[in-house]
C-alpha cells in the first residue's frame, strides 16, 4: 500500500507504539510500523504477508473470527478489544487493541493501535494509586443504574462534583439517542460503548467506555465502568474518513508527542506535544525558540546531537531533560528524524514524558534497599545480642558481689572506682542494647509488643538519639505535664516515630542559627484521661497548604533527591495508627508545623497481672538451659546460684538425652534459634518424650525471628526473652512456670 507522502509514513514508521493496518474484508495486514516488526519478530514483508488470524494462536482462531464476525455486525467505526497474539518466536503476548475503522485511498481499512499488556499483573499492588490519579474515568453503577463511585479523572471529564453525581442515575447526562442503544452486558461479560455525554458547561462529549458486570460478585456488586474522552479523537477520525492528509490527522491524535522543528524553531508540534511543554493549544508554541523548552544544562548536548542527526538522518535521544512553559522540568525519551515536511528538510521528534515513570522506579528502588537494611539489621541485631546476652549477665553478677570483692594493695581501683566502672559497663550494656532494639525495629514491624509505656522515657530517648541532628539547629525545649500516665503502645516502634519527628523538625530549620530557634516538646493528659497528646513544634520553614494534606502519603517529599524516601512519615502514620493512636499536623509557612501524636491511655494492670510480674524464682529449683553459645550458660549458672542449679547443655540433642534419662527439671530455657536444632524442634520432641515438660518451656531469642518462629510463639503464647535480659526478667519468666 503507497502511503500518502513519504513524510507521513516515516511518522508512522517511527511512532514508538507498534501499529498495523488491515484489510476490513480479507483481513490481510497491508502495513506494519517498526514498533510492530519489533513487537512480533517476523520482517515486515513476513507481516504483510500474512492476515489477522496467522497472528493469533491456533486455539484462540476460531474465537477471533466470531468477535470480528460481530464486530462487523455493530458497524462500530473504534472499539476496543482485549486479545492474546503470537510472535515468531511462539511466545504468546497479552494485548489491548484499538481499532478505528477508516477510509484509505477508497479501500476500507482498520488502524490497529497494539499495546503490550503482558505482565499486567505486577502492576496491581499500585492499583488504587493509578485509580485516583487517573486521567481515564472509573465508576460503579449499582444494577438500578444509579452511580455510587466515580474517580476523580472521571470527575475531571465531565466537570461534575462529587455531590452532583453519586447516587444519580446514570443516564441522566447521557444522550437520548445513545441511551436508547444501551445494550446491558450479562453477568461477568463486557461491553464496549462509545456514546455521547453532557459535560457540565452544556456541551456534548464522547466518551469510550468499557463496562463488566459484576453485579454478581459479592465484592463489588456493580457494574464496572471504565471511559476516557475521546472528543477529540472523535472529531480526528471524521476528518480522516473524510481528509486526503489521513496520516496527518493520525499524528494529530496519537499520544506520543510530536515536534517538528527547522533552523532552531519549532513549525508544527501535536496536541500531545503542547500539552506536553504546558500548552494547551499547538499554534501557542509554532514558531517559538526550541531552546526555550530545553533545560539549560542540556543545551550544548542538544546541539551535538542535531549535528549527528544532520549527518546519519536518525537518532535515538534518549533521556533529555526539558522544561515547560511554567519553567517546571520534565524528562522526554524518544527517537528523532530528519526528513521532509511540507516538502522542507526538517527534524521530527517523537517522545514520551517519562518523569513519573523514572521517579516511581527510583522510589521503588530506594525502598528495596530499605528492605535490605532491615534485613540486615534483624542480622546485626542477632548477632550482637548473643554475645550482649552473657556481658549482662556477667555485668549484673559482677554488680552483685561487688560488696565481697576488695582491690588488692597493688591495684590502681578503689572501691569507689571499682563500682563506678561496673555501672558504666552496665549503662554502656544498655545503650547497645537500645540502638539494637531500634535496629531489630526497621526489619519487622509484627514485633510489636504493646503494653504500658512511659512517654517520657521515650522521649528522653529519642531526644538524646537524635542531638547531634538537632544541636546545630535549634533549642529543645521540654514541656511535661505532671503525673503523666502511660500510654499503650510499642515503646521502639513509638520512639522511631519521635525519632523521625524530631529529625524532620531539625531539617526544616536552616543549620547555623540553633540560639534563635527551637524545636518545643510538649506532653498533657486529655480532659477526660483517655489520651496523651505529645506536640513536637519547630520554628523552621513550614509546609505549603498545597501540599500538607499528601505529606502521609508513601513516597511523597520536598526534600531534594537524595536527601529523603518519603517514607518516613508514611510508616509513623501507620505504627501510630496501628496502636490506636493518631497522628495531625498544622503548619504555616515562614513560622513552622506543630506535628501531634495522641496515643490511648494503658489500661491499669490486673492485680493477677501484677502478682505474676513481681513474682520470683522458688529455692533451691534445677532448671535445664539450651544455647549454643556456652557462656551464656555459664553466666547464668554463676547468676542464679547457688538457690538454682542449672544444667547447661548446647544442643536440643542433650537436652533430650537429659530427658529420655529421667532427670528432673523445673525449667527448661531454650534458644529459639541455634545452628543444629531449634527450639521449635526440641518442642516438639518434648512432646514425644516427656510431654509434662511442654508447659515449662521459656524461650530466649537474639532477635533474628523467622516467620515460622514468629508464629510459633505467637500460637503457643509461651513466655520468652529478648537477649540481653535482666537478672530479674529471668526471675520472673521462670516464676510463671509451675512445675
Amino acid at each position: 500500500m503507497e502511503l500518502e507522502t513519504d513524510a507521513y509514513r516515516l511518522l508512522f514508521d517511527a511512532n514508538p507504539l507498534p501499529m498495523f493496518v488491515s484489510d476490513h474484508d480479507t483481513l490481510q495486514i497491508i502495513e506494519v510500523n517498526r514498533a510492530g516488526v519489533e513487537l512480533y519478530g517476523w520482517t515486515r514483508d513476513e507481516l504483510t504477508a500474512m492476515t489477522l488470524r496467522d497472528i493469533r494462536p491456533p486455539t484462540d482462531v476460531e474465537f477471533f473470527e466470531a468477535s470480528f464476525a460481530d464486530s462487523r455486525k455493530t458497524g462500530a467505526e473504534t472499539y476496543s478489544r482485549a486479545a492474546r497474539h503470537r510472535t515468531k518466536d511462539g511466545r504468546i503476548i497479552d494485548v489491548r487493541l484499538d481499532i478505528s475503522a477508516i477510509t484509505l485511498n477508497g479501500r476500507n481499512v482498520g488502524l490497529v493501535i497494539i499495546t503490550n499488556m503482558t505482565g499486567i499483573e505486577e502492576a496491581e499492588r499500585r492499583f488504587k494509586l493509578l485509580v485516583e490519579n487517573s486521567s481515564d474515568g472509573i465508576s460503579l453503577t449499582t444494577a438500578d443504574n444509579v452511580v455510587q463511585y466515580v474517580s476523580p479523572g472521571g470527575l475531571r471529564i465531565l466537570g461534575y462534583d462529587e455531590a452532583t453525581v453519586i447516587g444519580s442515575p446514570a443516564e441522566a447526562v447521557t444522550h437520548p439517542d445513545d441511551a436508547r442503544g444501551w445494550d446491558v452486558p450479562g453477568l461477568g461479560e463486557i461491553r464496549h460503548y462509545v456514546a455521547r455525554l453532557k459535560h457540565r458547561d452544556g456541551s456534548w462529549r464522547w466518551i469510550e467506555s468499557s463496562t463488566k458486570n459484576l453485579t454478581h460478585d459479592p465484592a463489588v456488586r456493580a457494574y464496572v465502568s471504565n471511559y476516557r474522552d475521546i472528543t477529540e479523537r472523535k472529531l480526528a477520525e471524521v476528518a480522516l474518513r473524510k481528509s486526503e492528509t489521513n496520516f496527518r490527522t493520525l499524528i494529530e491524535c496519537a499520544p506520543a508527542a510530536t515536534f517538528v522543528h527547522r533552523d532552531g524553531r519549532f513549525v508544527y508540534v501535536n496536541p500531545a506535544a503542547a500539552a506536553m511543554l504546558g500548552h494547551e493549544r499547538p499554534d501557542e508554541i509554532v514558531g517559538r525558540l526550541v531552546s526555550d523548552y530545553v533545560h539549560p544544562d542540556e543545551r550544548e548536548e542538544i546541539t551535538r546531537r542535531l549535528e549527528l542527526l544532520t549527518e546519519i538522518g536518525q537518532l535515538r535521544v534518549g533521556q533529555v531533560r526539558m522544561q515547560r512553559a511554567d519553567g517546571s522540568p520534565f524528562v522526554i525519551e524518544g527517537e528523532a528524524m530528519l526528513l521532509d515536511f511540507d516538502g522542507v528538510p526538517s527534524h521530527v521528534v517523537i517522545g514520551h514524558d517519562v518523569t513519573e515513570r523514572d521517579a516511581m522506579f527510583a522510589r521503588i528502588a530506594i525502598a528495596d534497599r530499605m528492605l535490605s537494611i532491615g534485613t540486615l539489621a534483624a542480622g546485626v541485631a542477632h548477632e550482637i545480642n548473643n554475645p550482649l546476652a552473657y556481658i549482662a549477665t556477667n555485668l549484673e553478677l559482677l554488680a552483685a558481689e561487688l560488696p565481697n570483692i576488695r582491690p588488692s594493695s597493688r591495684s590502681r581501683l578503689t572501691d569507689a572506682t571499682l563500682q563506678c566502672l561496673v555501672t558504666d559497663a552496665r549503662d554502656g550494656v544498655a545503650r547497645v542494647n537500645s540502638i539494637v532494639r531500634d535496629l531489630r525495629s526497621l526489619s519487622r514491624t509484627e514485633d510489636q509488643k504493646p503494653g504500658p509505656v512511659c512517654v517520657a522515657g521515650v522521649l528522653a530517648s529519642s531526644i538524646k538519639m537524635t542531638s547531634n541532628e538537632v544541636r546545630h539547629r535549634a533549642r529543645v525545649v521540654q514541656e511535661y505535664a505532671d503525673n503523666l500516665p502511660a500510654v499503650h503502645a510499642d515503646a521502639s516502634r513509638l520512639g522511631q516515630v519521635f525519632v523521625n519527628l524530631l529529625l524532620n523538625a531539625a531539617q526544616a530549620i536552616v543549620e547555623g542559627d540553633a540560639d534563635r530557634n527551637e524545636i518545643r516538646v510538649s506532653v498533657r493528659t486529655s480532659d477526660d484521661g483517655t489520651r496523651v497528646r505529645v506536640d513536637i513544634a519547630d520554628t523552621g520553614t513550614g509546609i505549603a497548604p498545597s501540599i500538607i494534606g499528601r505529606i502521609f502519603d508513601p513516597f511523597f517529599t520536598t526534600k531534594a533527591p537524595g536527601a529523603g524516601t518519603g517514607l518516613g512519615l508514611a510508616i509513623s502514620h501507620q505504627i501510630v495508627r496501628s496502636m490506636g493512636g493518631d497522628i495531625t499536623v498544622a503548619s504555616q509557612l515562614g513560622k513552622g508545623s506543630t506535628f501531634s501524636v495522641v496515643m490511648p491511655v494503658a489500661e491499669p494492670a490486673s492485680a493477677d497481672a501484677e502478682d505474676t510480674c513481681a513474682g520470683t524464682a522458688s529455692v533451691n529449683r534445677r532448671i535445664l538451659l539450651v544455647d549454643d553459645e556456652a557462656a551464656v550458660g555459664r553466666s547464668l549458672q554463676l547468676l542464679l546460684a547457688p538457690e538454682t542449679e542449672v544444667i547447661a547443655v548446647l544442643s536440643g540433642e542433650q537436652a533430650l538425652a537429659r530427658l529420655t534419662a529421667g532427670e528432673h527439671f523445673d525449667a527448661i530455657v531454650c534458644d529459639i534459634m541455634m545452628p543444629q536444632s531449634t527450639g521449635m524442634q526440641l518442642y516438639d520432641d518434648v512432646a514425644r518424650v516427656a510431654p509434662e515438660y511442654r508447659s515449662r518451656m521459656i524461650f530466649m531469642t537474639g532477635g533474628a525471628f523467622t516467620p515460622q518462629a514468629r508464629a510459633f510463639l505467637t500460637k503457643l503464647d509461651r513466655p520468652y526473652l529478648e537477649k540481653p535480659f535482666s537478672e530479674q526478667e529471668l526471675r520472673d519468666a521462670l516464676a510463671r512456670v509451675k512445675a
